[in-house]
């Protein structure tokens, strides 16, 4: 797969066109529900490649897709955690 750029703008504006769509695009449940199907469907219209294909192919993006949200969980644990200890690190004076 090629190198991608993500950002909270890409995804802001991602959802925001999504809600001009559909104002319950507003929830992202429903957001990632249209994400999907038009995978789906970018997929099933994806003429250079056979039905196999396809399948492989989502089953690679799913794998993906699965790895960028473990990443960021993980990412925002750890800077949850950094942020306790910050919390009670320094010294006190009256």
């Amino acid at each position: 797969m090629s190198s991608i750029q993500l950002s909270e703008e890409l995804l802001i504006d991602v959802q925001k066109l999504l809600t001009q769509h559909d104002e319950a695009a507003k929830d992202m449940g429903v957001a990632v529900q249209y994400m999907s199907a038009m995978t789906g469907l970018l997929l099933a219209n994806f003429k250079s490649y056979d039905t196999d294909e396809k399948k492989e192919l989502l089953s690679k993006l799913y794998n993906f897709a699965e790895h960028v949200m473990t990443d960021n969980i993980a990412e925002e644990q750890k800077q949850a955690s950094q942020g306790t200890n910050d919390e009670a690190f320094g010294v006190w004076k009256p």
